[in-house]
């Protein structure tokens, strides 16, 4: 073979992304918490860029009454500036429904376009576009109370996974199970990380699951015996009387965790915890869980009645104890996930048009140093130090571009979605029409993945309650199989799917069958495998066997 260096030509097609860029598309998928540390980090790291905090805080109302002409509000809605006032200076009425897609986007300074630096100027020598704009530090509290929307929300309460690692930590065990353990070559951190092992294998509804394809490869190359043993266990391999100690009990001490029924492997065995722990529990009921669990599921109580040599009221009545138990216990408290959400726009209807208003609040106060600006027009300055100040300076000018690229296109992508979905503005989020992401990036003559950068982690304030931007993408069940047939949104299917449960008899609950023909009756056609898919994904309902209250 041959070797040596050979000199070649080549044609290929590709993408080279400037740094600018790649900057712009880091910022615009970025949340208002994470946007907000990244402004700081880039002051940290840039002398060049910072927040003009010279304002006192007592003087921002004044002054923002003194000059409003010429400072912007903290929200640039059309309703903001004075372009939305007539000559009198009363407010016109803004038809969002008839071109106002665009009003608030003409500051959008595209990346790759070559603008010009007039304003970056301007912001140099006045520290904003908008001098007299209350500002104040990132972390301080709004004086405006008007933003009280913006506050974030936050659940306070801990996951479910965090609120068992909180319990673990707090388990102490008797000295005596803890010296079988190391009998069996598991000390007290080992029982412990099995416990872990445990919590992290739950799903959002508090029941174990077993580890996928990938993560059941790792297990095994691990070889470790217990772990390996766990899994074998929450598959049903092994029935959980047969496991070693160290297995049996770590199942165990998760099981006696709160809320009740946490650890189970499946329904039948969440219930039998939850009955246990309750001490006034009909003993036939936990009976009935045991021994003829599949007869309750299917309603045979009249089966269960004979094989128990009981009255078929007395079943009745026992299974009618069955409602005291949560099916999903981990949902009790799994949705409680710390979460803050901040919100970056929000909807409001103004003499009964939709607009769109966007808090731009951390760029307006974003500014160039003017003291370190004004060096490169010292004369008598070095060349490494003018290299340096400038490199900063252009730095600071595309970050700063970059955070207003942030919010124009995220607030044009709302205009749109408003357009888009007017009924859901006017009626509540039932009336969801369909709609996928490039329906908006058409709009707004956008990238696909530039809209799907700015709906996820953004959210917005709206009559009906806040809600991220990627959930006003839903999809459609059609209503038949011509072409042409209309298309019904998932969230109007949901929505009607729980009225029907909602207002069934609870005595004779409706099947899955039974609640499409409803729909189908009320103009709504799907099929009942759609109704289970809902009803169970979505809503998180039981079956009718089990809904049935005697």
């Amino acid at each position: 073979m041959e070797m040596g260096m050979n000199l070649g030509q080549s044609q290929r097609l590709e993408q080279t992304l400037s740094p600018q860029l790649l900057q712009s598309v880091n910022i615009l998928q970025k949340n208002a918490l994470e946007l907000e540390t990244a402004i700081k980090e880039e002051m940290e790291a840039n002398p060049l860029l910072e927040l003009d905090e010279t304002m006192p805080e007592e003087m921002m109302g004044e002054a923002a009454q003194a000059d409003k002409s010429e400072m912007a509000d903290e929200f640039d809605g059309p309703l903001s500036s004075d372009e939305s006032k007539g000559d009198n200076g009363s407010e016109q009425e803004m038809d969002f429904g008839s071109g106002t897609l665009y009003d608030s986007a003409d500051t959008d300074y595209d990346i790759l376009d070559n603008t010009s630096d007039s304003d970056w100027v301007k912001r140099i020598e006045d520290g904003s576009n908008d001098v007299d704009a209350p500002f104040k530090d990132l972390n301080s509290g709004s004086q405006d109370p008007n933003d009280a929307w913006d506050r974030p929300q936050k659940d306070r309460d801990g996951s479910l996974q965090d609120k068992l690692r909180d319990q673990l930590d707090e388990w102490s065990g008797n000295p005596l199970l803890l010296r079988q353990l190391a009998d069996e070559g598991c000390d007290e951190l080992r029982f412990r990380d099995l416990v872990r092992y445990l919590i992290d294998s739950l799903d959002e509804n508090g029941f174990l699951q077993g580890a996928d394809e990938i993560a059941m490869a790792k297990v095994l190359a691990d070889n470790d015996r217990f772990i390996v043993e766990i899994e074998r266990v929450i598959r049903g391999e092994i029935p959980l009387e047969a496991a070693s100690l160290p297995v049996a009990e770590a199942i165990h001490v998760l099981q006696s965790f709160k809320p009740r029924g946490i650890g189970a492997r499946n329904l039948q065995e969440s219930f039998l915890i939850q009955a246990m722990a309750i001490d006034d529990f009909p003993p036939l009921a936990i009976q009935i869980l045991k021994e003829h669990f599949e007869d309750l599921e299917a309603l045979h109580y009249g089966k269960i009645a004979k094989d128990m040599g009981v009255a078929t009221d007395e079943v009745q009545q026992a299974v009618s104890s069955l409602s005291r138990l949560a099916p999903h216990p981990g949902l009790q408290i799994s949705g409680s996930n710390v979460h803050v959400k901040v919100v970056d726009l929000r909807v409001i209807e103004k003499r009964g048009h939709f607009e769109v208003e966007c808090k731009r609040s951390a760029l307006k106060r974003l500014r160039i140093n003017k003291m370190y600006a004004g060096m490169l027009d010292n004369k008598n300055l070095s060349k490494s130090d003018r290299e340096y100040f400038q490199q900063h300076l252009t730095r600071a000018k595309d970050f700063i571009k970059a955070v207003d690229n942030r919010f124009t296109t995220m607030e044009k992508v709302m205009r749109a979605i408003v357009e888009l979905q007017p009924e859901f503005f006017k009626k509540g989020k039932a009336f969801l029409k369909p709609m996928i992401l490039q329906d908006v990036a058409t709009m707004v003559e956008r990238d696909l993945s530039t809209v799907s950068r700015v709906t996820n982690g953004k959210y917005v304030d709206t009559p009906f309650g806040i809600f991220e931007l990627k959930d006003f993408f839903t999809s459609g069940v059609k209503q038949g199989a011509a072409e042409s047939a209309k298309v019904v949104g998932s969230a109007q299917v949901v929505d009607a799917i729980k009225q029907v449960i909602d207002t069934e008899d609870k005595k004779k609950p409706l099947s899955d069958q039974a609640i499409a023909d409803l729909l189908s009756e009320r103009g709504i056609q799907v099929a009942r495998r759609t109704v289970t898919k809902y009803r169970e994904g979505e809503l998180k309902i039981l079956p009718a066997r089990l809904r049935k209250i005697c």
